[in-house]
C-alpha cells in the first residue's frame, strides 16, 4: 500500500466520527472528552479540518446518521450562508448562487462528485451508506476549484472499497408510504485490488399535496427511485495506485426537483387573457365570477372529473391542490463513470481525474393549475357572430356561428438531456519541505440540448393549424423554446504555501480560465386570443365589421376561409371571395417577436447579418420550415484568478487566518428565448475573509467574518417580448455581501453534546441599471434596484442540535433534537413581499441505538414535529393583469408563490453490518 493510500486508511478509520458525531458507544464515551477531529480533502490534501483557512462544513456519513441530515436542505441547515431549493435544484452561499436552470448560464456553485464537476446539487443527498463524506467550501474557490465556484464548491467523496470484507443492510420506514431498502458490500478480489458494490431502492407512494378532485394522485415527493454504484481500487506496483466507479440512477415518479413542491398563496387570476402569455385566453378564465360580456357563457364551464372546485383550495389548506394533470418527473439514462489514477515519485504525487456523465430529464404538468376542462366567451350585444349565427338560423347564411369554446387543458414539457467530461491532472508536492506546491491543468467540455413546450394538446384545432401560409403547429403549442448548446472550459492552476516560521504560513494561488459557448436555438411563438387578431381583421379590409375579438366573432375567430361566405351572408357579394384560402387557425407571431438588430450584429449572435427591407434595421436568423425562428448563439470570456492569505498557529489549538479570494463565473447566453439582447457578461467576486479556528478540551469553535466586491451579478428578469413573457439575463453592475458566520460543537461530559450554527449575510445591490419589474402593475416603469438585497440571501440563519446519550450494557441509546431557524428571502432582484418566503422555523427528535459491538443500529425520528410550514427557498410572484373596470381582474401585484419543506414525517430505520 502506498504512504498515501495508508495514511488516508488511518485518518478516516480513526477519526471520521468528527465534528457533529454523537459518542456511538460506551467503548468510544470512555476514550476520550475531546472532539475528534475529521479528515478533509478541500485543498485537495488531506488534512484536519481545523487546519484549512477556509470556511468550511463538513458532514460524515456517521454523523448524518446521527444527527439525521438527510437531504441537501438538511445540509444547509448546519452550514451557515447556505441555502438550497429542492423544487429547482439550485444553491447559493452567501448570497451568490445559481438562479436559473438554462444550461448556458453556469451555477455560482461548484459541485464536485468524486471529482467530477457537475451543477446538480441533488447528489450531495445521496444515502450515508453511498457517501463518504460531503465538504461545503464557502466563498470563491478560484484557484483549485476554479470553475465557476464564484460563491463556493461541494465536494461529495462516495465511501470506498475496504480491504477487509464488508456488508452492510438498511431498511427505512416513514408515513407517507416511504420506504427506502439499501445495501452495500466491499472487500478485496486480489491482495491488491478491492471493489465495492452498493445501491437504493426507494419508494413514496402518497405525495404531500391531496387533489381535491376525484381520481386524481396526491403529488409532492411520490417517487420510484433507485442507484447503484459499482468501484474498483487497486495498486499498480509500488508506486502507482488507481480507482475508478460507475453509476447509475433512475427517477419515474412525481417526485424530486420540478416536482410539486409549493402553492399559490392567493386567489386564483381569473381575467380572460393569460398574464403569462397573453396569446393565449387564460385557462382559469372559466372560474371567473364576472357576469356578462366579462364572465363566461353561463352553464359553459367544465371541469375534469366532476371538478366543482372554484376557488383556489390552498388558500384554506396549503397542501391541497386543484388540477387535472399531475406533475410528472422522469430522470433516466444517468450513467456516471470517474476514475482516479495515482503515481507517487519520491518528492511529489502526479494525480490524474477523470469522469464522463450523462441523464435525461423530462418533466411535464398543469400549466394553470386548475381543473377547467373548456369554457365558451360570451358574444357582445350586435357581434359578427350573433348575426352571423341569426342570418344561420333564417337560412340567410351558408355558415353558422355561436360562442368561442376555449380549450383550458394547457399544460407543459422541459426536456433537457446534457453529456459532459473532464479531465484534470495535478502535481503536488509530498515532502516535509517548509515549501509545499500544487500544480494542474484542467479541462471540461459539456453538451446539452433542452426544450420548452407550453401547449394543450388540445381539441383547440385552430392552434394546430396557423394561417396565412404558417407552418403546421402539429402540437398544438403556442410555446417552443429549444436549444443546443455547447460549453468548453479550460484552465491551468497553482498554489504555493509557504512555512515562514512555525507559527506563520502564506499562501499564493493563480488560476487562469477559458470559457467557450456555442450552439443554436429555436423558438416558435403562435397566437389564439384577442391580442393578434384585433390588428389582423383590418388589415383585412375588415374594419367595417368591428374588432377582431372572440365577443364579436366567436366560434369563426381565426377562420379566414369562411370570409366569403360571411360576406355573401351580409349581401355583399363575392366582395370577400378574394379572401379565400387564407385558413382557419391561430396566427403565428413568430417572425413579428424575432429579434433585429443594427447592421453590427447582436453580441452572443454568431449567425450572419442580414440587411432588411427597413433602413437601418437587420437579422440574425432564420425561419425553418417546420415554423421555428432559427438563431445560432455562441461567445467566449477569460479570466485570471487566485488567491492570497496568511495562516497563524500559535499553538496546536488554534488556527487564524486572513484570505483575499477573486473568484470567476463564465458569461452566459438567454438560450431558447430569442431575445434581442442574449448575452450576458461574466461574473466577479472579490472577497476578504479572516477566520480564527479554536479548540479547548471540550469546545471547539470555528469563527468567520467576509465581505464580498460582487460585480455583473447574472440576474434572471422577466421581459415583455410582444405578448410573452421571457427571461432575460442581466449584468446588476455591484453588489456587496458581507457577514459572520460561526460554528460550534460543545461537549462538557461523555455523554451530552451541544452543536450550534449560526450566520449573519448582510447583502446589498450598490449599483443598479433599471430594471422592469413585470408584477408591478402599479409602477410599470423602469426602477433601480440599488439597496435591494441579493436573491436567496436569508440575512439570519441558525441551528441548534443538542443529543444525550445514555451508556449501558449492550449498546448506547443516544436522545437528540434539532432546532432551525431561518429568516426571510427574496427570490430576485426586486425585493417585494410578493417575492418573499418569510422567516421559519422547525423541531426535529431522534433517537439512535447503537449495539456495542457496532453490528446494529436502530433510528427512531420525527421531522418538523410541530407540522409548521417552512420555505424552502424563495419563489417569485406569478404574474397578474390589471384591469381596474373589472373588479377580478384587477391586482396590483403578481402573487405570491411558497415553496414549502416537507410536513410532518416520521419514522424508523434499521441497520445491519456483516463482518
Amino acid at each position: 500500500m502506498s504512504k498515501t493510500l495508508h495514511l488516508r486508511s488511518l485518518l478516516v478509520a480513526g477519526a471520521s466520527v468528527a465534528a457533529f458525531t454523537a459518542m456511538a458507544s460506551p467503548a468510544l464515551a470512555q476514550a476520550t472528552t475531546t472532539i475528534e477531529e475529521l479528515v478533509v480533502t478541500a485543498e485537495k490534501r488531506e488534512q484536519s479540518l481545523q487546519d484549512v483557512p477556509v470556511a468550511i462544513s463538513a458532514f460524515t456519513s456517521k454523523q448524518r446518521d446521527l444527527v439525521g441530515i438527510n437531504t441537501v436542505q438538511d445540509l444547509t441547515n448546519f452550514t451557515p450562508g447556505f441555502v438550497y431549493s429542492a423544487v429547482n435544484d439550485r444553491a447559493s452561499m452567501r448570497g451568490v448562487g445559481r438562479l436559473s436552470n438554462i444550461h448556458s448560464i453556469d451555477g455560482a456553485i461548484a459541485i464536485y462528485i468524486d471529482g467530477l464537476y457537475t451543477t446538480s446539487t441533488v447528489f450531495a443527498g445521496a444515502p450515508p451508506l453511498m457517501t463518504d463524506r460531503v465538504e461545503v467550501l464557502r466563498g470563491p474557490q478560484g484557484t483549485l476549484y476554479g470553475r465557476n465556484s464564484i460563491g463556493g464548491t461541494v465536494n461529495i467523496i462516495s465511501r470506498r472499497p475496504t480491504e477487509e470484507a464488508y456488508a452492510e443492510v438498511r431498511a427505512i420506514v416513514e408515513n407517507y408510504g416511504f420506504t427506502n431498502f439499501q445495501a452495500a458490500m466491499s472487500g478485496p478480489l486480489t491482495d491488491h485490488l478491492q471493489f465495492r458494490l452498493s445501491g437504493y431502492k426507494l419508494d413514496q407512494t402518497k405525495g404531500y399535496y391531496e387533489n381535491v378532485n376525484a381520481n386524481m394522485p396526491t403529488e409532492g415527493s411520490v417517487r420510484d427511485e433507485y442507484a447503484l454504484e459499482f468501484q474498483l481500487q487497486g495498486q499498480l506496483g509500488e508506486n502507482a495506485d488507481f480507482w475508478m466507479k460507475y453509476g447509475a440512477l433512475r427517477w419515474d415518479n412525481r417526485g424530486g426537483p420540478g416536482a410539486r413542491s409549493g402553492y399559490l398563496a392567493g386567489s386564483y387570476e381569473t381575467g380572460r387573457q393569460d398574464p403569462n402569455f397573453s396569446i393565449i385566453y387564460n385557462p382559469v378564465h372559466g372560474y371567473s365570477p364576472e357576469t356578462g360580456v366579462n364572465g363566461i357563457v353561463p352553464g359553459s364551464l367544465q371541469q375534469f372529473n366532476g371538478g366543482t372546485t372554484r376557488t383556489n383550495p390552498a388558500q384554506a389548506d396549503s397542501h391541497k391542490i386543484n388540477t387535472n394533470t399531475p406533475i410528472f418527473v422522469g430522470l433516466t439514462d444517468v450513467h456516471l463513470l470517474t476514475a482516479n489514477f495515482n503515481y507517487h515519485a519520491p518528492t511529489f504525487d502526479v494525480k490524474y481525474i477523470g469522469g464522463i456523465s450523462n441523464y435525461a430529464y423530462n418533466t411535464t404538468g398543469d400549466l394553470d393549475n386548475s381543473n377547467v376542462k373548456s369554457y365558451q366567451i360570451p358574444l357582445q350585444p350586435g357581434s359578427v357572430c350573433g348575426t352571423v349565427g341569426l342570418l344561420f338560423s333564417l337560412g340567410a347564411s351558408s355558415v353558422n356561428c355561436g360562442p368561442l369554446t376555449v380549450d383550458a387543458t394547457a399544460t407543459y414539457h422541459y426536456f433537457e438531456k446534457p453529456k459532459w467530461f473532464s479531465n484534470e491532472i495535478n502535481i503536488a508536492s509530498t515532502t516535509d519541505s517548509p515549501l509545499q506546491w500544487i500544480v494542474g491543468l484542467y479541462q471540461f467540455e459539456q453538451s446539452y440540448s433542452a426544450t420548452n413546450t407550453l401547449n394543450g394538446f388540445s381539441s383547440q384545432p385552430q392552434m394546430k393549424t396557423p394561417i396565412l401560409g404558417a407552418a403546421p403547429n402539429p402540437t398544438g403549442a403556442f410555446s417552443i423554446s429549444e436549444y443546443d448548446l455547447t460549453s468548453k472550459s479550460k484552465a491551468i492552476f497553482g498554489q504555493l504555501d509557504w512555512e515562514a516560521t512555525d507559527t506563520l504560513k502564506f499562501t499564493a494561488g493563480l488560476r487562469y480560465t477559458k470559457d467557450e459557448k456555442f450552439g443554436v436555438e429555436n423558438r416558435r411563438v403562435v397566437c389564439f386570443s384577442d391580442v393578434c387578431f384585433p390588428g389582423l381583421y383590418p388589415a383585412l379590409g375588415l374594419s367595417g365589421f368591428g374588432p377582431g375579438t372572440a365577443a364579436n366573432y366567436g366560434s369563426l375567430l381565426g377562420n379566414l376561409n369562411a370570409l366569403p361566405a360571411v360576406g355573401a351572408a351580409f349581401g355583399l357579394g363575392g366582395a370577400l371571395n378574394g379572401l379565400a384560402g387564407l385558413g382557419n387557425g391561430a396566427f403565428d407571431l413568430t417572425t413579428a417577436l424575432a429579434p433585429t438588430t443594427t447592421a453590427a450584429g447582436a453580441k452572443g449572435v454568431t449567425g450572419p447579418v442580414v440587411a432588411t427591407s427597413t433602413p437601418g434595421v437587420f437579422t440574425q436568423y432564420k425561419i425553418a420550415s417546420n415554423g421555428n425562428m432559427v438563431r445560432h448563439l455562441g461567445g467566449e470570456s477569460d479570466a485570471v484568478t487566485g488567491t492570497l492569505g496568511a495562516q497563524w498557529e500559535p499553538d496546536a489549538d488554534t488556527m487564524a487566518y486572513a484570505r483575499y479570494s477573486r473568484g470567476y463565473k463564465a458569461f452566459g447566453l438567454s438560450a431558447g428565448g430569442g431575445l434581442t439582447t442574449p448575452y450576458a457578461d461574466p461574473e466577479f467576486v472579490d472577497s476578504i475573509e479572516v477566520g480564527i479556528k479554536k479548540n479547548f478540551a471540550t469546545l471547539q469553535i470555528n469563527a468567520a467574518i467576509y465581505n464580498y466586491k460582487y460585480t455583473d451579478l447574472q440576474a434572471p428578469v422577466t421581459v415583455r417580448v410582444g405578448a410573452t413573457n421571457v427571461t432575460q439575463f442581466i449584468n446588476v453592475p455591484e453588489s456587496r455581501s458581507r457577514g459572520l458566520e460561526l460554528d460550534a460543537i460543545w461537549a462538557p461530559s461523555q455523554a451530552l453534546r451541544l452543536i450550534g450554527s449560526y450566520s449573519f449575510n448582510d447583502t446589498e445591490i450598490t449599483e443598479s441599471g433599471l430594471y422592469v419589474d413585470v408584477n408591478d402593475n402599479i409602477t410599470t416603469s423602469a426602477v433601480s434596484v440599488k439597496g435591494n438585497a441579493l436573491p436567496q440571501a436569508p440575512r439570519n440563519k441558525f441551528a441548534l442540535n443538542a443529543s444525550y446519550s445514555f451508556f449501558m450494557e449492550p449498546g448506547t441509546l443516544t436522545l437528540g433534537a434539532t432546532y432551525v431557524w431561518r429568516d426571510k428571502a427574496y427570490a430576485n432582484i426586486f425585493e417585494r413581499s410578493y417575492n418573499e418566503s418569510p422567516t421559519w422555523d422547525q423541531i426535529d427528535l431522534r433517537a439512535n441505538w447503537n449495539s456495542l459491538d457496532g453490528r446494529y443500529a436502530i433510528i427512531g425520528y420525527v421531522k418538523n414535529v410541530a407540522d409548521t410550514e417552512g420555505y424552502d427557498a424563495a419563489v417569485a410572484a406569478s404574474n397578474r393583469n390589471r384591469n381596474p373596470a373589472i373588479a377580478s381582474d384587477n391586482f396590483a401585484t403578481g402573487a405570491l408563490n411558497l415553496g414549502l419543506t416537507p410536513p410532518r414525517t416520521y419514522g424508523v430505520e434499521f441497520q445491519y453490518k456483516f463482518f
